[in-house]
């Protein structure tokens, strides 16, 4: 009895071995067939699909093994397939998209498209849902538009949620008119789906036809309804990713206007003109929020919004009349009367000052402002030391050196390891150089090289490099004097002295290394002089000339800001903004050049 036992346990082990090891070989031998299948090696998928099925395992390698015939041209063999599936399964209507695809690829369209049709009688949603993703997976976009429109009709809230695959199948037709109003659709359901289709949008924007049929559903929703706030809403986005601010305020406005808002709209879209520097549009949008007077919440940060939009535009453009600058002066001057000089008036106060010395000529008013300032009780370190370094950089334009370091150096000891400390300390380097004292300089702006502020840092690289390209060439050190002279002049506002002062080195020392830099130099006061084409000439010849030599990239920088500020050639700016990320590679205004020329492209706005 117990030999009996042990031979049947010991059968039953090695049948189960058995059973085991066939399983996993029929595993592996699916595996490996799905695996030639992949790589397109159809010839040998096509022996292990063929020996699996004689094994029964016909269910688990339909689908790659229907491919692969039709990859084979094997259509006997591949219909004989789907209709021994269909026997038994005779509910499940993809496979009749299987056999469209068949006739299709024999050049039977009429047949195909029976199948195709015959599968679209199903009423279950879900297997709609399914048949419309398998006609999309196929090219075959009408009959999955057809199975769309089919869940629409029995169930038009499920249908309202596959809106967003819908307008995605009109898109790949090129139906720009169908896409769009079924995006739109979709996107009315809720906030989610609105983002998602502004996420579309961004992409199908760059093409005019596109955006103009996207405006005129727009413009029709509007007129249709009047009272629905997010086609308006939608409307102004489109204009702002165009970097259309006019069109983008008038929408704006009117919602602000309808919904009686406080100007929160405006002000956010104030600021992302502000961003591309579309000065206009964010001073208008400024000026409306202004005009809800005192008592509307927003007022005092519009109002100092406003003045500082009107400063920022005569900074960065450098296009202004005399009338314009003496009209902002006495609009920051009232709204200081208005608001008081205290500590959340820092910065407007600031501005002031800048305006009166800078493009007045007011030296002795600036000062006498923001030495005031620096009385005022309460007032915490930062803004002092700012204050101090402002006031340091005037003096230095009245040629009082001794005074202009005194503050510098105030600065430097108060906030030794803070930013504003090393700003102080480039400050005091910068004037040694005006000054002549260029060793003493070039110390200072080694250390200043390791600065945590990169702006601090490449200033003084920038300024450190010059000295040592140019300082200590000759035998005489006075080019470089008259050169550093000339520069501090410039700060001045003495555009005549300047001017003459570089005469005088190409006068004596003709065919000099400073004369890339001096022709720089002559580019910058005719950029201050307005003299905007006389200034391209000039960083054109640096550029063109010097094209080896350290201020190229300066030169190429310089010109391309001309081009987009003031003399309105966009496609000349982004090609120069181009070189600069494409020729320079060590530039220190790559940063820069790509952020300028990705806006000049066109690319989105957040």
């Amino acid at each position: 009895m117990k030999q009996f036992l042990l031979l049947f346990f010991s059968g039953c082990v090695l049948f189960a071995l058995a059973t085991n090891f066939a399983t996993a070989q029929q595993t592996e031998e699916q595996r490996l067939a799905h695996q030639y299948y992949t790589n397109g090696e159809y010839e040998k998928a096509v022996i292990l699909f063929e020996k699996l099925e004689a094994d029964g395992k016909t269910n688990l390698i339909y689908s790659n093994y229907f491919k692969t015939l039709l990859a084979l041209k094997e259509y006997a063999k591949a219909e004989a397939l789907v209709r021994s599936q269909l026997k038994n399964r005779k509910n499940d209507v993809l496979l009749l998209i299987d056999l469209g695809l068949l006739y299709k690829a024999q050049g039977e369209t009429a047949k195909a498209n029976e199948q195709f049709k015959k599968a679209l009688e199903t009423k279950d949603v879900n297997m709609l849902n399914l048949l419309a993703r398998t006609y999309t997976d196929n090219a075959e976009y009408d009959f999955a538009i057809e199975a769309h429109q089919k869940i629409n009709q029995i169930d038009p809230q499920r249908g309202a949620n596959y809106g967003y695959q819908l307008a995605g199948l009109y898109q790949k037709k090129g139906d720009d008119e169908k896409m769009i109003a079924t995006y739109l659709e979709f996107a009315a359901v809720s906030e989610n789906n609105l983002q998602q289709v502004k996420n579309v949008f961004q992409e199908l924007l760059d093409k005019p036809e596109t955006a103009d049929e996207l405006q005129k559903q727009l413009y029709a929703h509007i007129q249709k309804d009047p009272e629905n706030i997010d086609y308006p809403d939608l409307l102004s986005w489109v204009f702002i990713q165009q970097k259309d601010f006019e069109s983008a305020l008038i929408q704006v406005k009117a919602l602000d206007k309808r919904l009686n808002e406080n100007g929160t709209r405006l002000l956010d879209l104030a600021r992302l003109a502000l961003i591309e520097r579309e000065y206009d549009a964010a001073i208008e949008a400024y000026e409306v929020v202004v005009a809800k007077g005192a008592n509307n919440t927003m007022y005092s940060i519009a109002r100092s919004a406003l003045l500082n939009a009107r400063m920022r535009k005569i900074k960065e453009t450098n296009t202004y009349t005399q009338q314009d600058i003496d009209t902002l002066v006495a609009q920051y001057t009232a709204y200081l009367d208005e608001t008081g000089k205290n500590g959340n008036t820092i910065t407007t106060l600031r501005e002031l000052a800048q305006l009166k010395a800078f493009y007045q000529n007011d030296l002795p008013s600036a000062i006498a402002l923001l030495e005031s300032v620096v009385e005022m009780p309460n007032l915490n370190q930062s803004a002092k030391a700012r204050v101090k370094l402002d006031l340091g950089d005037y003096f230095l334009m009245k040629n009082e050196v001794w005074e202009a370091t005194l503050l510098y150096s105030q600065v430097d000891k108060a906030l030794k390891d803070d930013v504003l400390g090393e700003e102080a300390r480039f400050r005091n380097a910068k004037l040694s150089y005006y000054i002549g004292d260029f060793e003493w300089a070039q110390s200072q702006l080694d250390v200043l090289k390791a600065s945590t502020s990169e702006l601090i840092s490449n200033d003084a690289i920038d300024l450190s490099v010059f000295i040592t390209d140019n300082y200590g060439l000759d035998t005489t050190t006075v080019p470089m004097e008259m050169f550093a002279r000339a520069d501090l002049l410039l700060l001045q506002n003495q555009t005549l002295a300047a001017t003459k002062t570089l005469d005088s080195i190409n006068a004596a020392f003709p065919n000099h290394v400073l004369d890339d830099d001096i022709l720089f130099k002559r580019g910058q006061i005719a950029l201050k002089k307005q003299d905007f084409k006389t200034a391209a000439t000039y960083f054109e010849t640096v550029a063109e000339k010097y094209k080896t030599e350290i201020l190229a990239d300066n030169a190429v920088f310089a010109l391309a800001e001309l081009y987009e500020l003031n003399l309105n050639d966009k496609d000349k700016a982004r090609a120069l903004y181009q070189s600069i990320i494409t020729d320079f590679a060590g530039s220190l205004f790559i940063v820069e050049a790509r952020k300028r020329f990705r806006k000049l492209r066109g690319d989105d706005i957040n």
